[in-house]
């Protein structure tokens, strides 16, 4: 699934895209406890920092509520992502679990060029966090800087592979 993903962050980040550029393809499925293929586990509560919301559509003149697909990325300082839904397990239940853990520490959403046409693609500063050896809390292992659309990709496959 994730490749069907990639596809289509690749088609929705381009320079060109604009509020209105929305896919009926979302980049993860709406079902909670479904990563879709992810590499990190992506609840629902960041939808919108995905981009995923409903938009009215009209549909032999028919006006209805689907949800679709954007690319203006907005992951806030605060934001905690687990690559497990165990992860929301009683917490000494979950650390037998959790792999990896990310943490946003700043981040500037994706917005408009100032030619107010061309996409800007924002950033996230993030920690990854791992699990110690005894398993009983998970300690930063790195700091990481990116574009919120690296970023959500990331979130998808994980460490690239030179």
């Amino acid at each position: 699934m994730h490749s069907s993903a990639l596809e289509l962050l690749k088609i929705l980040t381009k320079k060109n895209a604009t509020r209105q550029t929305r896919s009926l393809d979302l980049l993860k499925p709406l079902q909670e406890g479904d990563s879709g293929g992810w590499f990190m586990y992506v609840p629902s509560c960041f939808n919108e920092a995905l981009d995923i919301r409903q938009t009215e559509r009209v549909k032999d003149g028919k006006k209805s509520l689907c949800w679709t697909q954007g690319a203006f990325f907005s992951f806030k300082q605060g934001d905690t992502i687990y690559d497990t839904p165990k992860a929301y397990e009683h917490w000494s239940k979950a650390l037998k679990h959790i792999n990896i853990c990310v943490s946003v520490k700043a981040a500037t959403d994706v917005s408009l060029g100032e030619d107010g046409k061309s996409r800007s693609p924002g950033s996230v500063t993030f920690i990854i966090l791992k699990p110690n050896k005894q398993r009983t809390k998970l300690v930063e292992h790195e700091q990481r800087t990116m574009t919120q659309d690296e970023f959500v990709k990331f979130l998808i496959i994980g460490e690239e592979k030179e």
